[in-house]
């Protein structure tokens, strides 16, 4: 089940004054996201609630971590992310990891 525009802000009340449309495609971009994951049916709202509002908070960050270094001639841009720290990115990174086999189990990391 698809989470609602007034549920989103009741989970992350920074983003109430966000156009409805922003809203309304974080909700739809997620949801897509959720189902790919295979989240229980129970589960299916909540997972979208939170990976929304991790959506509109790296929407939020996209231009006010952005640094760019220029040595010469040559220039580099880089965003710094703090994803992984970010509240609601956790909550459906616990929901996806217990409740789903798309959360990390099984997977093979090189180093």
């Amino acid at each position: 089940m698809k989470t609602t525009i007034d549920r989103l802000k009741m989970t992350a009340p920074e983003l109430a004054d966000k156009d409805e449309d922003s809203l309304q495609l974080w909700i739809d971009d997620a949801y897509s996201d959720v189902q790919l994951a295979k989240f229980p049916e129970a589960l299916e709202e909540r997972a979208n609630r939170y990976l929304a509002a991790f959506y509109g908070h790296l929407n939020e960050r996209s231009g006010k971590q952005v640094q760019t270094q220029t040595v010469s001639s040559l220039s580099m841009t880089y965003f710094e992310s703090e994803g992984n720290n970010d509240p609601y990115w956790l909550e459906y990174k616990r929901l996806l990891d217990e409740y789903t086999n798309a959360g990390g189990k099984n997977r093979v990391i090189f180093y």
